[in-house]
């Protein structure tokens, strides 16, 4: 691959997974805010329930295109600088696959 290609690459690839991972950890983030924001409460199960019930599904999710877009600009480059540090350093092919 070409330089531009293997970035785009890179870029592309730390985006997808940044957003899925968004995705995955929003619930459990919302929960935790939701925590966080009602002191004086003990963390225990009921109280995580009677929160979970209160989100519901549409709930957990709020916040999700703020979250997105603050990844939208952090994790892509995560994997470029990590691709263009391997290039400078010869070390392209430096991940070993086990068989």
């Amino acid at each position: 691959m070409s330089k531009g290609v293997r970035t785009v690459v890179n870029l592309g690839s730390g985006l997808l997974s940044g957003f899925v991972a968004v995705i995955v950890s929003q619930p459990a983030n919302t929960m935790l805010s939701k925590i966080n924001n009602t002191k004086n409460l003990p963390a225990h199960c009921l109280r995580l329930i009677k929160i979970a019930n209160a989100l519901g599904i549409r709930g957990s999710f709020a916040g999700l295109p703020t979250h997105l877009f603050m990844v939208g600009g952090l994790a892509p480059g995560q994997p470029a600088i990590y691709g263009n540090v391997n290039k400078t350093l010869g070390a392209i092919n430096s991940v070993e696959i086990a068989k």
